[in-house]
């Protein structure tokens, strides 16, 4: 029964024990309003408050006696600071003394010469600021000035280039947390790198690193038909986002085309580009094989500039309105040469025309479209055999990497034995003259 009654009265808010107003002062270190403990409250909030707590509000006042914080006395500053903020004021002085230093140019030619009239003061801020944005163009420019080396001599250099970026136009990469990152190829980027290969030095440039990208790219392009791969390294940092500057590609711009899913990209020769969409990994795509017939049609006419047919077609949808243009002009060969066979005048070639040296007896095809399928053909033929001696190439490449790995000395190894012998290595990197010196050699004659 005791148990019960102290859990009734646990229960019960009325039955709790008060504080009294001494303690509950002491509490919060207060001292009565205006001195007065029994001062009547002011305010409806202040009566019900001294009618519930049984005692005059109170002020809360700063805590005293043995309760007072104790002040903190300021130490003062060590020799050791006051040495470290001597020399970073001293370092910051000759850096500042540093950017705005005179300078000769390239010439020779003095700075003060060049600004004569000029106060001290103003050529200090001006060569500061010169300074500061030269530093910063070379951050964002590339790391090359030339990114590609001065093309070949004809016949073993394509007149054109093709650039095309990897992520989202031949590529798509996804991340989860069950298989990491995987990377989808999309439909027909072999056979799209394989067959302009005939008609373009093709460069693939990605805003990857170099270190993630070139994995990707031996998987995509074991075959190289791609001879030049560009990283980020080699773009230019603009607003915070990184451009591909065809100018620093050391190849006439006339001739230069951009395949890129990214308007960002080629944000400073946008006349140069075939805007695509970004692939999002869809098998059924199809984009990327049907731009192959404008691309090769542009390198059969042999166009001088490629920013006029470029920007004809901008804005649409390339495949299907070069198809259109295609039929059209076929249209109007049909008509042509149904009116020269009318006057019986319906002989050789004309305009893009190729009907041969004798009557034609069908309306001609543009010369364009019988290149095309003279290349398919030669694609067709070759091609098999192409990658097979490209394939018997890697292999021994990988066979060549293999031995070399086994045949790996250390330090102590070439202090202690000269390293590994210089005809072992000739044998591994040239094994087939190795076996000709072999065979040319004569034999030991033989003892009696």
């Amino acid at each position: 029964m005791a148990s019960l009654a102290r859990f009734s009265r646990a229960l019960n808010p009325a039955s709790r024990i008060r504080l009294s107003p001494s303690w509950a002062a002491r509490r919060t270190f207060a001292t009565p309003a205006n001195g007065a403990a029994n001062q009547a409250p002011k305010g409806i909030a202040a009566e019900a408050l001294a009618q519930k707590t049984g005692h005059a509000p109170t002020l809360a006042t700063a805590p005293k006696g043995k309760n007072k914080p104790s002040k903190i006395e300021k130490t003062p500053t060590s020799n050791a600071v006051k040495a470290l903020y001597g020399l970073l004021g001293t370092t910051a002085l000759g850096f500042t003394y540093y950017v705005g230093r005179p300078y000769e140019d390239e010439e020779g030619v003095k700075d003060a010469e060049k600004h004569a009239d000029e106060n001290v003061l103003a050529g200090f801020v001006r060569r500061a600021q010169e300074r500061y944005h030269s530093t910063r163009d070379s951050m964002s420019n590339p790391i090359w000035d030339k990114l590609l080396p001065d093309p070949l001599p004809a016949p073993y250099q394509q007149p054109y280039t093709l650039v095309i970026n990897l992520d989202n136009t031949l590529i798509h990469s996804t991340w989860d947390k069950d298989h990491g990152w995987r990377v989808a190829k999309r439909p027909g980027a072999e056979y799209f790198l394989a067959y302009l290969f005939q008609h373009y030095e093709i460069v693939i440039f990605t805003t990857q690193n170099s270190d993630t990208a070139m994995r990707i790219l031996e998987k995509l392009d074991p075959y190289q038909y791609a001879p030049y791969r560009l990283y980020r390294e080699s773009t230019r940092y603009i607003d915070g986002k990184h451009v591909k500057d065809l100018s620093h590609l050391n190849r006439d711009l006339s001739k230069v085309i951009i395949m890129d899913s990214n308007p960002d990209s080629y944000s400073l020769q946008p006349e140069n580009s075939i805007a695509m969409k970004p692939w999002m990994g869809d098998p059924n795509d199809t984009e990327l094989v049907a731009m192959i017939p404008f691309l090769e049609t542009l390198a059969l006419t042999e166009v001088e500039d490629v920013r006029g047919p470029l920007n004809k077609f901008r804005g649409t949808n390339i495949p299907v309105e070069f198809a259109k243009w295609e039929e059209d002009l076929k249209e109007q060969m049909r008509l042509q040469w149904e009116e020269e066979q009318k006057s019986k005048k319906g002989k050789g070639g004309f305009g893009m025309f190729r009907v041969g040296g004798q009557q034609a007896e069908q309306p001609p095809v543009p010369i364009f479209e019988a290149q095309r399928q003279q290349f398919q053909e030669h694609f067709k033929r070759t091609h098999k055999a192409v990658e097979e001696e490209a394939a018997e190439n890697l292999k021994k490449q990988k066979e060549l990497e293999e031995k070399i790995k086994q045949m790996r000395v250390s330090v102590w190894d070439i202090l202690t034995k000269g390293g590994p012998d210089p005809a072992a290595l000739a044998a591994l990197t040239n094994p087939e003259a190795t076996e000709a010196e072999a065979e040319a050699s004569p034999a030991p004659a033989s003892s009696a």
